[in-house]
Parts: C-alpha cells; structure tokens; sequence
C-alpha cells in the first residue's frame, strides 16, 4: 500500500517570497535577520531585496533566467536569494566553501547562465564563470537609484526558485530544478504540522550549498521569524552553540553530525540552551541513535526531534517520523516517517510494480514534493523522472534508487541505496564522483573510494589508489584534491596498492578493498 500525506489545500499563487513580502506589510518593525552585531527588519530586508530584484529586471533576469549566488552568510546573501526570487528568476546556491575548479564545473552545467552574484570576499572564488559578476557589496549607488516597492512579476507555480547541485557518477555534478509549488508546499507543511509562528527563529548551520539549508534559510522568514546567521564560512560548533543560547533559537535543520556536535559541545559546557530549541530537524545520513538518545531522554528536554527522509530531487524532504521510542530504535531500524502534505510514497520493483506489504522496493516520491527534473541531464539521469500509471492516470513519479519498506504501522524505513550514492557527514554523493576526481590527478593512475566506517563508527571516505610512477604522498594528494573537490568529498584517509583484488569475473573486489588494512 502506497504512504499518502495529508491533503493539505494551498492558496492559489504559490509563491514563497510573497509569504515573506506578507510579513513585511503587516510587522515591518519586526526582526527578520541578524548576523553578528547587526539586525535587520522585515521592511529592510524587503526593501533591499526590492531594490536588488529591480536591478535584474534591468539587466534582463526574469521568469526562467538562473542566477548564481556565491556569498558567505549575511543579510546580503537573503537579499540575493530574495531579490532573485522576486525578480522571476531562480537562485542556484554556489558554495563559497568550494574550490574556485568545483564551482566554474558547476556553473558550466547552467546553459545560458548570464548573471551571477558574489561579493569582494567571494569573487576570487568565480574567477573564469560564465556570466556576468555582480559584487553586491560594491552596487550601493545603483540599488539607491532602484524603488523599494515589491515589483510585478508574472509568475506562475511552476515556475522554477532555486537550482541545488546533486553529485553525478561521471564527475559531473547534477543541476536540480526545484519548482515554486513544491518548496511552499514543503515550507506550509513545517509551518502547520509543527505550529511553526513568528517565535520559532532559527539559525542557520549548514552549507549554503546544502539542500538542507534552502529550508533552513527561509523557513523562519516564511513563518514570520527571526533567521539568525552564523557569522562564519565553515561551521563552528561554540559559535553556534552561543547564538542558539543568546536568542533562544526555535528551530534548527541539519544533519545527524552537526546535530551531534552541539549535543558534545552542551555536554562539556554542562548547560541547556539545546535542550530548550523548539524542533530541531535532521535528515541527509543515517541517524546514529546511540549519538542522540541519552541527550534526548534526560529529564526537561523538550527539543522535538524530527528523523526526515528526501532527496534534492523532490524539494528536499520526503517524510518525517517524531523520534521518542527509544528503546524502540535500539532493537530495529530508526523510521523516517510518513509523507509531508500532498505527497505519496511508493515502493517499487524494477518493472514500477508495487512490492507486497512488509516487502523491500524502490522508493518513489509522488505528488508536489518532485522537482522540474535536472537542467542539462543526461538520458539516464532523465529516466530517473517518469510516469506511473494510475486508476486515474498517468502521474509525474521520481525514482529515488533509496530501497525501503514500510513498517506495520505505516512508516517508511530506508534500508540503503540501489547504486553508488551514499551520504556523508548528511551530503548526498555518487562515488563515482569522487573517484573521478581522485583519478584526475597527475599522481593517480587508478582510484577506487568506499564509503567505510571511521574509529567512531561514523560513515567516512576511503580512498584506494594506484601511483602513476613511484611513491605517492598521500598528504600531498589530500591538499591537491581540496584544490579541486568539495572537502566533504576528498577522502579521509588512503591506502596505496599496487594493484586492485579481483573478484572472479575479473572486477574489482571492493569487498576486498574494504577488508584490507587501511593507512
């Protein structure tokens, strides 16, 4: 049997910077940012992204334009995002913790990308990016000539707001087109489900580039609520853990790690403000209960923890589960839950049948959580996106490569993947991916990367390589490859061999591989 959320009816424009723009009509005087010292209202905050939004009109961005943004976390980067988006174009977030390479190999995969928005800190980062570079931070006399007013922009809900890059086995990374429908949905559905309101501020923790932080950066704003910007290009657990503290942050979306990392950071500081966070959001990697539970169970912690489920590829999050049966967790696997408002989960086989109750399948996501698909997609990327046919007809379906099976009281359970993928420290990437990277420099002559558990158990990369002449500084590979791969994507550690295992038909045993002594 399928999982349906909840019918949940939507106003008629689906537009999440509309909602914004509500906010800032009926409590102006409100705060809506902050970030470090400075405090920014919701009419401010408007305003600037009005004037910002009026500017691209100018200089040709509108419905179906993609714009870049690569900024560090201050009030500017929701000026861009919110300006973007009430502009009628399509933010794609370019995180400026990558290397300058990774970033021109992902603008690269936007056909027609003519505008991209960075700052003085940033821009030695789009050196070589197709497309014009705005410095935001230098346009003060161009803004100042533009109207504050909200422009008139016609668009529709399927339109697309932003463009999240997923992790592709060529080397490739993969450009994700979320549509307007599919994040309001996403951002009604926390707005409702867990009464979300003006008190429940929150703070953002994660990579810009992240899925995860697209919700973490406009929830609050949605919700009529504080964002709080941690003033940092890399997170800081104290740091963090000091803002949540200081304004009594409501609601946090991250990853299991980063999670775990405030739970240590509380403990060693013996104080509480953690536990008094509102709901706190996880998803992105396997949940490692035994990281949580203690902190979770002790006597007067009323944080709300949430195990999610999703993909990039249908508006970041699927489902979600309330985490409390502990003892439960112990004995069997962690659910993720049920599905958001207007989504279905199904589980297929390979030929889209559903699998019989209790039974293992594909998990498919349907409804208004699936994405516009992925710009410039290969055909096997496309096949991904297809049609189920249904007693009402054909429907729009993603298949995720997730495998999974629903419990005996209706809640989904992911069991692993169908290929490659596997999250890392909550990003999602094809090791395929990595392993082109790896093998692309001049030392290697082969790679292979397994995703193996490190000393505390936790999932980490592992690199195999084959010297292309000689000894290999595995020290010196590691900083050359920060050079030219996302840090959570260069492996930890490397083991250097001098040929592969076999398995019989003559493959590469990464079985073997994953046995082997590693250093």
């Amino acid at each position: 049997m399928p999982l349906v959320g909840k019918r949940l009816a939507l106003p008629e424009s689906l537009l999440v910077h509309q909602a914004f723009e509500a906010h800032a009509r009926r409590h102006p005087d409100r705060t809506a940012l902050t970030c470090g010292a400075e405090e920014v209202d919701f009419a401010e905050l408007n305003a600037r992204a009005n004037r910002f939004a009026h500017h691209l009109i100018a200089l040709g961005a509108g419905r179906g334009s993609v714009i870049g943004v690569c900024l560090d976390r201050t009030p500017d980067l929701l000026v861009a995002i919110l300006g973007i988006l009430k502009s009628g174009a399509a933010y794609v977030p370019l995180d400026p913790t990558y290397p300058a390479e990774r970033l021109r190999l992902m603008v690269s995969q936007l056909e027609g990308i003519k505008l991209n928005v960075a700052s003085a800190e940033t821009s030695a980062l789009m050196g070589g990016v197709p497309g014009e570079l705005l410095l935001l931070d230098r346009l003060a006399g161009e803004l100042a000539a533009q109207p504050a007013t909200d422009p008139a922009v016609d668009l529709s809900n399927d339109d697309l707001c932003y463009v999240v890059f997923t992790s592709g086995s060529t080397g490739t990374p993969k450009a994700t087109a979320v549509r307007h429908e599919g994040w309001y949905n996403l951002l009604e559905w926390l707005r409702v489900e867990y009464g979300l309101d003006a008190a429940a501020s929150g703070l953002t923790v994660s990579s810009f580039g992240f899925d995860i932080s697209q919700r973490g950066l406009m929830a609050p704003l949605f919700c009529g609520a504080a964002l709080h910007l941690l003033p940092s290009r890399y997170f800081d657990a104290s740091m963090a853990y000091r803002l949540i503290e200081t304004h009594g942050v409501r609601q946090l979306h991250c990853a299991p790690s980063t999670l775990y990392l405030l739970i240590e950071h509380e403990r060693a500081l013996r104080t509480d403000a953690l536990t008094r966070v509102g709901h706190v959001f996880i998803g992105g990697e396997p949940l490692k209960v035994a990281r949580v539970e203690e902190w979770a169970s002790q006597e007067g912690n009323s944080c709300v923890l949430l195990h999610q489920y999703g993909v990039a590829e249908c508006t970041d999050v699927a489902t979600s589960h309330v985490l409390a049966d502990y003892a439960r967790y112990r004995a069997a696997a962690t659910p993720v839950g049920r599905p958001v408002y207007n989504t279905e989960i199904r589980l297929l086989d390979d030929g889209l049948n559903e699998v019989a109750d209790g039974e293992t399948g594909e998990i498919c996501v349907l409804g208004l959580s699936v994405s516009a698909g992925y710009l410039n997609a290969s055909p096997a990327d496309t096949r991904r996106f297809t049609e189920l046919l249904t007693p009402d007809g054909p429907v729009r379906i993603y298949r995720t490569g997730d495998r999974g099976y629903v419990t005996s009281d209706g809640e989904l359970v992911v069991v692993g993947r169908t290929d490659a993928q596997v999250k890392i420290r909550g990003m999602r990437m094809d090791l395929g991916d990595v392993e082109h990277g790896v093998r692309s420099h001049p030392l290697v002559d082969d790679a292979v990367v397994l995703a193996l558990p490190d000393a505390s158990g936790e999932p980490g990369l592992v690199g195999f390589v084959l010297p292309a002449a000689g000894a290999l500084d595995t020290r010196a590979l590691y900083r050359d490859l920060l050079k030219t791969l996302p840090r959570n994507m260069v492996p930890q550690e490397f083991t250097v061999l001098d040929a592969f295992p076999l398995n019989p038909n003559g493959k590469t045993d990464r079985q073997a591989l994953a046995a082997l002594p590693r250093g």
